[in-house]
């Protein structure tokens, strides 16, 4: 029985709000709006909508202090013996161990157990409201990818002739090393950029022209086949800008239990959900996207003038999808992703980039997935339904990563070759999660807009797939159709996450 605890440092340090005897306390319940729902899009930072409690007005008529002021979000684990020392000696508790869950009150953040949701600050206005005798601050914080979104400053300059007048100059490493020494210098998260590969050389810019750091993040990456897309993510008391390469294939396997497990691209295993415990509207809508045929990097050109200066022009490359069939491609509807990557030169000091066969067929994969697939509006993940301890990622307010759908309310339409068309792979990519009690229950939900995910191996399987498998077909909850999702049928046991921190 999870729920969230939450801390505020108005310069003091953290101060944890759960205890209502102190004079500011959370009220009990809360919200954050997170990602972003349109393909080819990047997510502006997180928002968490909150009030608190002040039972002396203090801080309310002293608000000033909440500017900047920085708010942390956990879910809590499950008590462990050593918190009851909180409670004072056994014989002292009045209450049912089962009412210890919602009773604990930590007066640190964990970073032990404990799932990080949230680390940001403070940066709009808000209001008051008298309640009784208290006072009540309705607030927001944005999470620390704001600081990101509102360095804009000038960039490294060259003291070349030919880039006179251009900032941001430098290779695309010394780009993605400014950046991250700028925000670490203004108490902002750093990027990880593990796993993506950089241009082969990104564009300046003209001196009037000031893009933002985040601008310049999402422009330095956007030409990756992995089509990643860029969002908070807390560990313990550290954030990082992350990624989800919604590009990067993942693939199903089946154990000899005949229980489903996705497998992301950094080889993290985790269990199906039962589509059972996964809550759709009434009608389970599903929406048909718009034919997809291509995504185009609009990067520059670097041509070099009759007096040797160089010039950064418009230039475009685009990825296809040549197996797409011709009724798709009768209209052409291509995402368009703007880079700094040099996609032509005739400088050597400004290397041209471009995709190679296996980048291709990567976003080929990805291009068909939009196109044969269709997805729910919206799914919502509950904590009444789904344990939070033990899928933790799909109550973060950032993408979940690759997660699957275990049975027949997602897999009962199928395309001409017996392929499912509504049963895929998918990640959520944007939503609103919420906390708030019914009851005595503390409750988790995240209402998400998801997207399908390319995969490995998606074909029917074959006698020599399945001659060890031990499991009997009674056992499988998967349709006939959702076999064709199946990479690999395993003879023994498969061991998953039970917990991200």
């Amino acid at each position: 029985m999870q729920q969230i605890y939450a801390w505020l440092d108005l310069g003091d340090g953290l101060q944890p709000l759960n205890d209502h005897t102190r004079d500011v306390a959370v009220l009990d319940s809360l919200s954050i709006q997170w990602g972003t729902d349109t393909l080819g899009g990047q997510p502006d930072p997180a928002v968490c909508s909150f009030t608190l409690a002040d039972h002396t007005g203090v801080l309310s008529g002293d608000f000033i202090r909440l500017a900047a002021a920085r708010l942390v979000l956990t879910m809590s684990r499950e008590p462990q013996w050593r918190d009851l020392a909180q409670y004072g000696a056994w014989e002292d508790c009045d209450f049912p161990i089962g009412e210890l869950a919602t009773r604990y009150r930590p007066d640190t953040v964990d970073t032990s157990g404990s799932v990080s949701l949230f680390d940001g600050i403070i940066a709009s206005g808000g209001s008051i409201e008298r309640h009784g005798d208290h006072w009540h601050l309705v607030l927001s914080a944005s999470s620390r990818m704001l600081i990101w979104k509102r360095l804009q400053k000038q960039g490294p300059v060259s003291g070349a002739a030919n880039l006179a007048g251009m900032h941001w100059t430098g290779t695309p490493e010394q780009r993605l090393t400014e950046l991250n020494k700028r925000a670490q210098a203004a108490g902002a998260p750093i990027a990880d950029t593990s796993g993506l590969g950089l241009p082969a050389a990104c564009a300046p810019y003209d001196a009037n022209t000031y893009p933002s750091q985040l601008d310049l993040l999402h422009r330095l990456y956007a030409h990756s086949p992995l089509m990643p897309i860029w969002h908070e993510h807390t560990d313990g008391m550290t954030t990082v800008i992350a990624h989800t390469d919604l590009a990067a294939p993942s693939m199903l396997t089946i154990d000899a239990n005949a229980t489903v497990h996705t497998t992301g691209p950094d080889g993290t295993t985790r269990p199906a959900i039962a589509s059972k415990d996964i809550k759709v509207d009434d009608d389970v809508t599903l929406t048909i996207n718009e034919p997809l045929t291509g995504v185009t990097v609009q990067g520059k050109t670097c041509e070099t003038d009759d007096d040797g200066k160089l010039a950064f022009n418009q230039a475009e490359s685009t990825y296809t999808a040549p197996s797409l069939p011709d009724n798709l491609t009768a209209t052409q509807n291509t995402i368009t992703m703007e880079s700094d990557a040099i996609l032509a030169s005739d400088s050597t000091a400004y290397p041209a980039w471009t995709p190679d066969a296996t980048d291709r067929d990567n976003m080929q994969r990805w291009i068909l997935a939009q196109d044969k697939i269709a997805a729910p509006d919206t799914i919502t993940f509950d904590s009444r339904r789904i344990d939070p301890s033990a899928f933790p990622w799909l109550y973060r307010p950032e993408p979940s990563g690759p997660i699957f759908a275990e049975g027949p309310v997602f897999a009962e339409l199928t395309a001409s070759d017996g392929s499912p068309t509504a049963s895929s792979i998918w990640t959520t990519i944007a939503g609103t999660f919420t906390f708030q009690w019914v009851g005595e229950t503390p409750v988790l939900r995240n209402e998400c807009s998801i997207v399908p995910l390319p995969g490995i191996g998606f074909n029917q399987p074959t006698w020599d797939m399945i001659a060890d498998w031990p499991a009997i077909w009674s056992m499988a909850a998967l349709t006939w159709a959702q076999t064709m999702l199946i990479s690999q049928y395993l003879s023994a046991s498969l061991s998953t996450e039970s917990e991200e921190q």
